[in-house]
């Protein structure tokens, strides 16, 4: 038997028939059902982050506060216009995405690398002190509370398993743009200039621009993921834009794998449950996950996901070879059988 398929899609669709029958089947109660919400929208976060280290080779210390932001703009919306939800869900990424435009201006026209990481540093620590000092918009310590759950039809998005389901068809709907982003002109673009800059830009391809835009498109990714987060548990507050959040992100995308689609949400997936688990350790629970990430770092490097791939190439390569072996022996003999 030969294995040809690609792991992304014989690996995916088993995982969505497992993720849709999750709720009813494996997740049966109402707490276990908001732990897979909560995969969803670490997943999603955790596809944003990775579009920056992943395709465009940079590293941001303030993407939490991109996703704190994105959760406030939409609960603010909610609260005091009361403009629906789902207006919420499009203008929190718009807002993530203007604010990452001018960090990335800033950061990515003239060097890479490091100044990036600085700058985000920065903003996330001054959106941090402004969302905990700001008490009349942001609601200080206490944050925001009482936010309202998107409605269908007049049906509130309110339960676990209903919100997981939407929460779902989101995610999915993030990867598939994701998957035509990189085929598309933007996302060679941006792979072109992360693997050789001096070369992208001898063929015409503008370095600054499509950072810049690459980088604010990551951020308004993880600005909807922050609005997922507000309108399901209904509740924000400065915490969310600190670096609790960042090092979850982080552990999301170097666990799963970087640089591909399956690998981040693996790694939300890994994040969530193992959470769970150690859930009686909580105060230790990030040192456990920087032992995790160690051993993941010393021993499969790229992650997860990365090294099921490369798993799955042996196992094609060692059914190729006997398959290969096996023809060869039949055409033997019936080459003996011939000259007999």
């Amino acid at each position: 038997m030969q294995v040809r398929s690609p792991l992304r899609y014989w690996f995916g669709v088993p995982v969505l028939v497992v993720a849709l029958l999750a709720p009813v089947s494996l997740f049966t109660n109402s707490y276990n059902r908001g732990l897979l919400v909560l995969i969803a929208i670490y997943a999603v976060g955790g596809l944003s982050l990775d579009y920056i280290m992943g395709e465009m080779g940079q590293f941001s210390f303030g993407h939490a506060a991109f996703w704190g932001f994105g959760a406030y703009v939409s609960a603010k919306l909610a609260l005091d216009l009361g403009i629906s939800p789902w207006f919420g869900f499009v203008a929190a990424p718009v807002a993530a995405g203007l604010v990452g435009l001018l960090i990335g201006y800033i950061a990515l026209r003239r060097t890479r690398g490091l100044e990036l990481a600085i700058v985000t540093l920065g903003f996330g620590v001054l959106a941090w002190t402004v969302a905990l000092r700001w008490r009349p918009v942001t609601g200080g310590p206490s944050g925001l509370r009482q936010i309202p759950p998107p409605s269908l039809f007049g049906w509130e998005i309110r339960s676990e398993m209903a919100y997981y389901y939407f929460a779902l068809i989101l995610l999915l709907g993030v990867v598939f743009i994701l998957s035509r982003m990189r085929e598309a002109r933007f996302g060679r673009a941006v792979r072109s200039i992360h693997e050789n800059e001096d070369l992208a830009k001898s063929i015409g391809v503008s370095a600054t621009k499509y950072y810049v835009l690459a980088f604010s498109f990551a951020c308004a990714m993880v600005g909807f993921s922050g609005a997922l987060y507000a309108h399901h548990f209904r509740f924000v507050n400065p915490n969310l834009l600190g670096l609790q959040y960042m090092f979850i992100f982080l552990i999301v995308v170097l666990v799963g794998g970087t640089g591909t689609l399956w690998g981040p949400v693996m790694g939300s997936v890994i994040f969530v449950l193992v959470s769970e688990w150690l859930r009686a350790l909580q105060e230790y629970r990030f040192l456990i996950f920087g032992v995790v990430l160690l051993l993941v770092v010393l021993f499969m490097p790229s992650g997860v996901y990365p090294a099921l791939q490369k798993a799955s190439g042996r196992l094609r390569e060692r059914s190729d070879s006997k398959g290969q072996v096996f023809s060869g022996g039949q055409k033997h003999e019936s080459g003996g059988a011939k000259g007999g």
